[in-house]
C-alpha cells in the first residue's frame, strides 16, 4: 500500500498512528505529496478528486480517502485489537470525540493557511473566532480527560492526540495546556506511545 501525504499533516499522521497501532506500517509505503488550500498536486487529484492527502493506493488500483476512511479500513484487515469497538453506542462515543477533534484540525488548517497569506493581513476576527474554538474545545476535553487514561486506544483518541500535537507544532504560543491539567496530563501519556513517537510531525516531508 501506498500512502500519498505530508509528515506535516496531521490528517496523515492520524493514518500512521492509527496503522502503527494495528501493525499495518510496515506494510505502507509513504510518498510525499505536499498540497494546499490553493495548491493542487496531480497525482493527489488523480487519486483523490477532492486534491487532498492522505490518499491510501491498494495494491488493486483502488484507492481510499479521507483520513477517517483510511483508518477505518486499517482497522477492518488488521488481526490487531480494534481501534473502532465493535459496541454501537462505544462506537457513537467514538466517533463523536474523532469529530471534535477533525473539527479542531479543519480550523487549525484553515488558521495555518490564512496566517500565511500574503496578499492580504489575517483578519484580527478570524483569530479571535479560532482561538475561540480552541478554547472551547480543550475545555471540554479537559473536563473529561480525568477519565481517559485507563482507557484503550481508539481512532478518536488518536484523532484528539493528533490535534493536540498539532497545536504544538503549528501554534505553541497559543499555549492549549495553560489551566488544562487533565488533558495536559493525558497528552504527555499518549504522546509516548511508540505510534506517536514513530510518527512526530517533520517539517521536511
Amino acid at each position: 500500500m501506498k500512502l500519498l501525504g505530508s509528515t506535516r499533516s496531521p490528517y496523515v499522521r492520524k493514518v500512521l498512528v492509527a496503522a502503527h497501532e494495528v501493525g499495518l506500517a510496515d506494510q505502507i509505503e509513504m510518498v510525499a505529496k505536499v498540497v494546499t488550500l490553493v495548491d493542487r498536486e496531480p497525482d493527489v487529484c488523480a487519486a483523490n478528486p477532492l486534491g487532498q492527502v492522505p490518499a491510501l493506493l491498494l495494491p488493486n488500483s483502488q484507492t481510499l480517502y479521507d483520513s477517517g476512511v483510511i483508518c477505518d479500513y486499517l482497522d477492518a484487515i488488521s488481526t490487531r485489537p480494534h481501534l473502532i469497538p465493535d459496541d454501537r453506542m462505544a462506537k457513537v462515543e467514538m466517533s463523536r470525540r474523532h469529530a471534535e477533534a477533525d473539527g479542531l484540525l479543519a480550523g487549525f488548517v484553515r488558521w495555518y493557511s490564512e496566517r500565511r497569506r500574503t496578499d492580504e493581513p489575517l483578519s484580527s476576527l478570524y483569530v479571535s473566532v479560532s482561538r475561540d474554538k480552541l478554547a472551547h474545545v480543550a475545555d471540554h476535553w479537559d473536563r473529561q480527560a480525568y477519565s481517559w487514561a485507563e482507557r484503550p486506544i481508539d481512532l478518536g483518541f488518536i484523532a484528539i492526540g493528533c490535534a493536540l500535537a498539532y497545536g504544538d507544532f503549528r501554534f505553541s504560543p497559543e499555549d492549549w495546556r495553560s489551566g488544562r491539567p487533565a488533558l495536559a496530563g493525558w497528552y504527555d501519556i499518549i504522546s509516548t506511545r511508540p505510534s506517536f513517537v514513530a510518527t512526530a510531525f517533520r517539517v521536511d516531508g
